[in-house]
């Protein structure tokens, strides 16, 4: 694991330790979706074919500014690092999902998300 992704992780920890309710949002946080595809590619590999290989690309560099958080070696769900309360599915959820979400939350039932909710672009 890279300097930059223990402390993503650290981070995602506090939150969990911090907060009643963690809710994961989107395909991606619960199964990784588009971005797992890089799993099968060193981070290396990745980051030259983006900004140094990459089509169209001219005199580029690798960013390296120190407030960009650095790529962890392997793209996880967020269920594997922390305990997650809820589940948002959608890419990207719709309002209508946030909407439900909230409002079952509030009224104290179990969240209860029809199919015809849920959509994937």
């Amino acid at each position: 694991m890279t300097q930059g992704s223990t402390i993503n992780v650290h981070v995602l920890r506090e939150f969990r330790k911090n907060y009643k309710v963690l809710v994961a949002l989107g395909a991606c946080a619960i199964n990784v979706g588009l971005p797992a595809m890089r799993n099968h590619f060193k981070v290396e590999d990745c980051l030259n074919e983006s900004y140094i290989d990459g089509l169209g690309v001219e005199n580029a560099q690798i960013p390296s500014d120190p407030e960009l958080p650095l790529l962890l070696d392997k793209v996880h769900p967020i269920h594997e690092i922390v305990k997650i309360d809820y589940y948002m599915l959608g890419c990207p959820p719709s309002g209508d999902v946030f909407w439900t979400f909230l409002s079952d939350n509030i009224a104290g039932e179990e969240l209860s998300l029809p199919y015809e909710l849920l959509h994937f672009d």
